[in-house]
């Protein structure tokens, strides 16, 4: 899924960050209409894997600010996480109206691939792709797609495009090995899964046994 450039102002630093969602909660006790740092307390409990509170959060910012582009993308972040992707769709769609950009089209692509409705995906991926090329994220997606419908040379493409733009692309090193194994370069598969691996992707134990990695 496409990362939005976070404007929130979260420091990055673990010390800094420490006690940032009490500070921020206090704050608005006294100031409850102060969406943007009602955001920042959002993203704040994303970084500390509080999902549900965090969507509270960005779902109030957008009671106040409808149109609130980082709040939407990171609600439909959340309900992608959590294996909904018909509440991303809904999300999204509303996002599209107002922000036809191609992070927005990117995360269109992820939730209805992870709704097996392919074709929507892979339009929305390209039309993604089409504004901002360099979307590893989106060109592993679409990869994705192509395995799935047997188009390997495609999906190839669009993996090593990935790697290209991001060496450490997990996933993309995933579909690279499943693409290798497929066409019997065994020692090149190895290669991309042990990376995928290496970068806390979770190869399927049937292509990690027959590449001799279980």
């Amino acid at each position: 899924m496409s990362k939005i450039e976070d404007p929130s102002g979260i420091p990055e630093d673990d010390f800094l960050r420490e006690g940032l969602v009490d500070r921020l909660t206090q704050y608005l006790e006294a100031e409850p209409k102060a969406w943007h740092v009602r955001y920042n307390l959002g993203v704040a409990l994303m970084q500390q894997g509080q999902v549900d509170e965090a969507l509270m959060q960005f779902r109030q910012v957008m009671a106040e600010s409808p149109k609130h582009l980082e709040s939407m993308v990171n609600v439909a972040a959340i309900h992608l996480g959590k294996g909904q992707p018909e509440e991303a769709l809904r999300v999204l769609s509303a996002a599209l109206k107002v922000w036809d950009i191609p992070m927005v089209r990117a995360n269109l692509g992820v939730a209805y691939l992870q709704m097996d409705r392919l074709e929507e995906a892979a339009y929305h991926l390209k039309e993604a792709l089409n504004g901002a090329p360099n979307m590893p994220d989106a060109l592993t997606n679409l990869s994705t797609i192509f395995l799935r419908t047997g188009e390997t040379e495609k999906a190839e493409k669009a993996a090593r495009q990935a790697l290209e733009l991001n060496g450490n692309f997990a996933m993309a090193h995933n579909n690279l090995a499943v693409i290798l194994s497929e066409k019997g370069d065994e020692e090149q598969a190895r290669f991309h899964a042990v990376r995928a691996r290496e970068l806390g992707y979770e190869v399927h134990p049937q292509l990690a046994e027959q590449l001799g990695l279980s």
